[in-house]
This record gives structure tokens, C-alpha cells and sequence, in this order.
């Protein structure tokens, strides 16, 4: 096999935990089998899905904290990945979260070449983001137009951009959907503020009573959110949303739980990128999203669903009980090539590309 045809990726993400969808990305990249994937994580860290990937584990860090003592850390872990991609002309360290971006520049800074990062989040710190670009250059991408534009940055539509994506077997046929007597609305992710829950109950607050629909919420709390969690329950409670709304918790089978939707809601402003809005449009079931969000991109490249304007609960309620009312969920129809432009093998591939400059250079 010529050289630079199949390296190691250190995927570095500095978690605990495999959850999340950027871990989900990397699974999917992972059984693309274009390269060999290697996850980063912290020292003791559980993996509970499977199959397992294979784990590099490294100092202890903060995943998704930006600030001065999580830099520092970011130096210790710096110089442990130095010693790996030193070990093997071939390997390449790609980080994902926001401590794997502050690896990527101590490493850049070091004068490491097989580095890359990509950012999945709108970051409050927008001047951080804008100095990585500057210092990383091409080595730094972007999920979307959409995030470059959040970020005061060129609008070239997608260059530079490595979409979420998503295994090809996720991939449902498009199928008829008939008129539901009541609509099902799902929400997907962990009961954390960033989520914006709050914003889904005061729209299904004033939708009238007489609307015939639902909503129901699949995910894990979040052990830094346990109060935020709680006020949510308890709101959910209500009469008036008690027999509207439905926590399921954690869900094991995702595509059970999109079997049983009509239409998914990201209510999320800051939501980058929503891997569950991937899958659910890729098991043939539309997204509701906020306009301000980078799901925007998904929506519009593959007529994923619609949007309605940001943080506005009454405009998410007043589109909702349009789409329970009327005719636009059962009329619905995704753009199928739009959707294999954020399939494993295509992500895959775009990624190789980028890895094969990286060992050029």
C-alpha cells in the first residue's frame, strides 16, 4: 500500500464518556474505513458503545472549556500527542472539542504539520475562534456556511467545511406519511440550558388545547444540570402541558424512538450542528429548527424541514400548530442527494483529502 494511504487519526475529544454526537461522527467516520481511527480520551474513560473504537487514552482535561487553566492543560496533553504522532510519520491528530482545539494550536505552535481541527460549536468567545483561524489557517474547519458566518468569517459556501455525518445503513427509505390524528413533535439531546428545552415548553403553551399534538423528549441528564432538569420536570407538570408532554429519558434504539415522530425540534439558537436532526431526516422524518442555528445548512441542502425564527416560543408554537393543522408534513419530501452529501463514505472521503495535505505538507 503506497504511504499516506491509510494513516491513523487520533480523533481527540478529551471526554469522560463516549456520548455526544461528535463521538457519533467519529464512529460513523470510523466504519467509513477510509482510515484507522483512534479516539482520544481522558485517562479512565468509558467507552459504552459498541463495537468499542480504540482508544488512546491522555492527561486529564475539561472537553468543553475554554479558558486559562484548561490551556495549561491543554499543553500537557500537547506534548503527550507530540510523542504519538512522532512515533509514526503517518499519523495525524484531528481535534474535535474545544479542548482538542486548543491541543491543535499548542501543537501548530510546536511546529507539528499533522494537525487539524474542526470546530462543532457556536462559541460564545467568537475572537478565540477568529485568532485559531488565523493561526491554523486550512488546518481549521468548519461544519457548515453557516458556522463561518457566525464567526464574521468569508462567506464561500462549503470550502473548508467537514459536515456531521451519519453511517449510509442510517439511511431509511423515503416513505408516505399519512395525516396522524394527533402529530408527534420529538426532541433529542441532553437536559442541559444550551438546549433550550425551556423554549419548547412555552411554545406548546400556547398552542391552543384544541391542536391535536404531542411532544416527546429522549435524553440523559446532564450531572452539571441537575437543577436546570428539575425546573423543567416540574413546569412539565402543569396541567396544561402535563398531558401534551412526555420525557423518555435515555433512548438505547434511536431509530424506534424516529419511527414514532412526526417531525423532530431543534429549538437550540446555539445548536452548530445537530446529529439527531441528521438522523432523524435520514430515517425519513422532517426537522423544525431555529433559523439561528447551523442545522440551517442540513435544512437547506437536502429540504431537511423548516425553520422558525430564533428564540421565538411563539413563533415555534404558531409553526407547530400549522404543521399538526395542515398539509406540509404529509407533502414532505427530503432532497436524497442533498442527503448523501452528509453520508460516512462522502464525509470520509473529504476527510481523507484534508489528511492527505497534511501529509504532503
Amino acid at each position: 500500500m503506497p504511504a499516506g494511504d491509510h494513516p491513523t487519526v487520533l480523533h481527540y475529544v478529551g471526554y469522560d464518556a463516549d456520548r455526544g454526537g461528535i463521538v457519533s461522527v467519529v464512529r460513523a467516520l470510523a466504519g467509513a474505513g477510509r482510515f484507522a481511527c483512534v479516539l482520544g480520551m481522558n485517562r479512565g474513560a468509558v467507552q459504552a458503545r459498541t463495537p468499542a473504537l480504540e482508544v488512546l487514552e491522555l492527561p486529564r482535561i475539561s472537553g468543553e472549556k475554554i479558558g486559562v487553566g484548561t490551556a495549561m492543560r491543554a499543553l500537557v496533553v500537547a506534548r503527550a500527542v507530540r510523542r504519538w504522532l512522532r512515533e509514526d510519520p503517518e499519523r495525524i491528530f484531528h481535534g474535535h472539542s474545544r479542548a482538542g482545539l486548543l491541543v491543535a494550536r499548542w501543537l501548530a505552535g510546536m511546529g507539528e504539520c499533522r494537525v487539524v481541527a474542526t470546530v462543532h460549536v457556536f462559541g460564545r468567545q467568537r475572537w478565540f475562534y477568529r485568532r485559531a483561524a488565523a493561526a491554523l489557517g486550512g488546518r481549521l474547519c468548519w461544519l457548515g456556511p453557516s458556522m463561518k458566518s457566525y464567526y464574521g468569517l468569508p462567506a464561500d459556501g462549503w470550502k473548508g467545511c467537514l459536515p456531521d455525518c451519519i453511517p449510509e445503513a442510517c439511511v431509511r427509505p423515503a416513505r408516505p406519511r399519512p395525516l396522524a390524528l394527533v402529530v408527534t413533535f420529538g426532541c433529542v439531546g441532553a437536559l442541559v440550558p444550551v438546549k433550550q428545552w425551556e423554549l419548547v415548553l412555552d411554545a406548546l403553551e400556547q398552542v391552543p388545547a384544541e391542536v391535536p399534538l404531542r411532544v416527546v423528549q429522549a435524553g440523559a441528564g446532564d450531572p452539571g444540570s441537575r437543577e436546570y432538569a428539575a425546573g423543567l420536570r416540574r413546569r412539565a407538570e402543569a396541567p396544561a402541558l402535563a398531558s401534551r408532554f412526555a420525557w423518555r429519558g435515555p433512548v438505547e434504539d434511536m431509530a424506534e424512538f424516529y419511527a414514532g415522530i412526526d417531525c423532530l425540534v431543534v429549538a437550540a439558537t446555539r445548536e452548530a450542528s445537530s446529529v439527531a436532526a441528521l438522523e432523524a431526516v435520514a430515517a425519513g422524518v422532517p426537522v423544525l429548527a431555529s433559523a439561528g442555528s447551523g442545522t440551517r445548512d442540513l435544512i437547506a441542502r437536502c429540504r431537511g424541514g423548516w425553520l422558525f425564527p430564533a428564540d421565538s416560543a411563539e413563533a415555534l408554537g404558531r409553526r407547530m400548530a400549522e404543521l399538526a393543522r395542515g398539509p406540509e408534513l404529509a407533502a414532505w419530501r427530503r432532497d436524497e442527494a442533498g442527503l448523501t452529501e452528509f453520508t460516512a463514505a462522502k464525509s470520509a472521503a473529504a476527510h481523507a483529502a484534508v489528511y492527505q495535505t497534511l501529509l504532503r505538507g
